[in-house]
């Protein structure tokens, strides 16, 4: 397995399907499918978009090198318009070459984005990979976490135009662990965004390990060469800070190897259960008790495994109703060479995987999601 493109995702794809995305509601591309077909047209650079990822690669084959950056939509000034936020990576220490940060792209509402970053205080160098976007003090702006390795960065929203680093105010200050994603859901329904990081692998360069593909250089290694680690849940007390309650959650699992978290209801008993997609290890699937804690259900839930028992390597998930069955389904990435997983939910705590039966048996054999 060739790691070099194993999480790599085209961050020039992804915002060239999230501007089209954007163009199309506003000029009607789409609009009427009986008589035309969806297109979509590359708009970054006309949009102003100038954003170049840096992964840090300097020649000794890090790890954490081989992970895309993240991105997501948020309206931050609450103008109406989706902003775009872009994860970034940097420099590993005494290497520097160059200064690069996260960015925040202002929406123009004219097609176009300016890069606001410094102005909104976010110009913080780090080894980002992820982000989620959520209101977690209800004073109705959103905020951002960004996961990273090393150490994962909440930013609070002022409500001015600029962000506030609350990390370790928050209690949130401590972990420097290999976050890859993460989410927010009020896991206990008691009105406040609660956190769930997943963590990829135990690495640090310190514990790096030489891998090599022609025995005379050295290559990515693979997940399995690495150690898993727990994913994290950070209950939020409603003061504007957090505590760990993973193990008390019932969520610590030292196996775990997470690239995707996703937030569902799959039995519809109105508690919000958690979804986490494993490079090389099960996924799990964790029912949610409704009095704090969290039970493992994806071996019986039939997406732990492919349909021959196999751990895929599950990159990244989402949940929807594509059915309209009254029931959120499943589909999850996988690494080149590996079908797609689409799981549809049954309805009694089973999913049965329908990949095979629908185009996606071609389109996913050999991508790297």
């Amino acid at each position: 397995m060739n790691l070099g493109g194993m999480v790599k995702r085209s961050l020039a794809t992804i915002l060239v399907l999230a501007l089209a995305i954007i163009l199309a509601g506003k000029t009607g591309i789409g609009a009427t499918p009986e008589t035309s077909t969806i297109q979509f047209r590359d708009v970054t650079q006309l949009a102003g978009i100038r954003f170049v990822h840096n992964n840090g690669a300097f020649g000794k084959k890090f790890l954490p090198e081989t992970m895309g950056p993240g991105v997501a939509f948020i309206d931050y000034d609450n103008d109406g318009w989706p902003d775009i936020f872009l994860v970034n990576g940097m420099d590993w220490p005494g290497h520097a070459q160059k200064h690069s940060t996260p960015k925040l792209y202002h929406n123009n509402h004219n097609g176009t984005f300016t890069d606001v970053t410094h102005k909104a205080g976010l110009d913080v160098e780090m080894f980002g990979l992820g982000v989620a976007v959520g209101d977690y003090d209800n004073d109705g702006y959103d905020d951002l976490f960004v996961t990273a390795y090393g150490q994962g960065h909440l930013f609070h929203n002022n409500g001015n135009g600029t962000f506030t680093d609350v990390t370790q105010k928050a209690g949130l200050l401590g972990p420097r662990e290999f976050s890859s994603s993460a989410a927010w859901v009020d896991y206990d329904k008691d009105g406040n965004l609660d956190l769930v990081v997943g963590n990829y692998v135990q690495w640090t360069p310190e514990t790096d390990l030489y891998c090599t593909l022609d025995g005379k250089n050295k290559s990515y290694c693979t997940p399995e060469s690495y150690k898993g680690t727990s994913v994290r849940l950070w209950h939020n007390r409603g003061k504007g800070t957090f505590e760990d309650v993973t193990q008390k959650a019932g969520l610590g699992d030292p196996t775990s190897k997470t690239l995707g978290v996703a937030v569902l209801d799959f039995d519809n008993d109105g508690w919000p259960d958690l979804l986490f997609s494993n490079d090389t290890q099960p996924n799990k699937l964790y029912r949610n008790n409704g009095n704090g804690t969290f039970t493992e259900k994806a071996v019986v839930a039939g997406i732990a495994f492919s349909e021959d028992g196999v751990a895929r390597a599950g990159m990244g998930v989402d949940a929807a109703d594509y059915d309209h069955s009254g029931f959120p389904s499943l589909l999850i990435t996988n690494f080149s060479n590996q079908m797609l997983s689409l799981y549809h939910n049954e309805g009694k705590g089973l999913f049965v995987d329908e990949a095979m039966a629908t185009s996606m048996r071609t389109f996913s054999a050999s991508k790297r999601t």
